[in-house]
């Protein structure tokens, strides 16, 4: 083994966050138990951000700005292209890692000779302080490995709540390399999930550990990211190359299925949201009548929002 290569190879990505990145500088400067290297990347921000990674003095941060803004996907491969740690770990430059989290990841998945190391997250809501699992603990708990079934059954939500897309693994970059792996930059929605789809099909071991070592934010005053039609679609057809270029199992063929219905049910949903907030009733009951499956399983949602935006009568 090199005893010169670092065991882990940071990479933090930000754009526009500079309230928030130097924090997450830090949370991974004062991890211990491993040798370090951080990339930061600036993904071209218009605000201080620059200033604030500009101001470190650390021989083991490396510091690169985009010229343009490419997205998560295309800053992360800036760094991947340079990186020289074992191990490859992604944060967000608005996230942080509790203390000790690299150097137990590594330990798990040094011990079972894995390709992978996958964690719990912490959420942190800026709007009253609150901290919780964003997983049932037993479930990580019960878990040893992680299947590429057993991720597409994590990633079946499209209408809210917290899907194993959000994980934040440890990879191999050994395994990542063998394969020629890294992020599609023309994805900004979903970007994790892919890789991380990838990496099972073509057969990374996946250690699960149950600390919760990821801690991701919720911040305070801003509007989580709704999923519009053409997101969903731009899902659909990045799954059915997925599956063109991958060979699954029966497990795995099982979960797609269901998350294949799930897509569907989420385009027809946002079909009838879009129709009826534009008023567009016979439009609404054109779409109902083509997905009738959306139309039934998300009728409480849907009425919620009719009732907010159509003046009905009442006896």
């Amino acid at each position: 083994m090199d005893s010169a290569r670092p065991d882990v190879t940071v990479i933090v990505t930000s754009y526009n966050i500079e309230s928030y990145i130097g924090r997450a500088i830090e949370s991974v400067l004062s991890q211990t138990g491993v040798s370090l290297e951080v990339i930061v990347v600036d993904d071209a921000s218009s605000d201080g951000t620059w200033s604030v990674i500009s101001s470190y003095d650390e021989p083991r941060l490396t510091k690169l700005r985009r010229e343009r803004n490419g997205g998560p996907g295309a800053s992360r491969n800036d760094a991947l292209a340079v990186a020289k740690g074992r191990w490859i770990a992604v944060l967000d430059g608005d996230d942080a890692f509790a203390p000790g989290r690299l150097a137990h990841c590594v330990v798990q998945g040094d011990a079972a000779l894995a390709d992978m190391v996958v964690d719990n997250i912490t959420v942190l809501r800026e709007a009253d302080g609150a901290r919780f699992p964003m997983f049932p603990p037993e479930s990580f708990r019960q878990k040893q490995y992680l299947d590429l079934g057993g991720f597409i059954e994590g990633n079946l939500s499209f209408m809210g709540g917290y899907a194993y897309g959000y994980l934040k693994p440890l990879f191999s970059s050994a395994f990542l390399a063998r394969h020629s792996l890294s992020y599609d930059p023309a994805i900004r929605i979903g970007e994790d999930y892919l890789l991380f789809a990838q990496c099972l099909a073509r057969g990374a071991v996946c250690r699960v550990d149950p600390m919760q070592g990821y801690i991701y934010t919720a911040r305070a005053g801003s509007t989580s990211y709704r999923l519009r039609p053409r997101d969903i679609a731009r899902i659909s057809l990045r799954d059915k190359k997925f599956l063109r270029s991958h060979v699954i199992d029966a497990h795995a063929a099982r979960a797609q299925g269901r998350r294949r219905a799930r897509i569907r049910d989420a385009f027809g949903f946002l079909l009838l949201v879009e129709a009826i907030k534009a008023r567009k009733i016979s439009r609404a009951v054109r779409v109902a009548l083509r997905a009738p499956l959306s139309a039934r399983h998300l009728w409480r949602p849907v009425w919620s929002r009719l009732s907010r935006i159509l003046p009905l009568k009442t006896a």
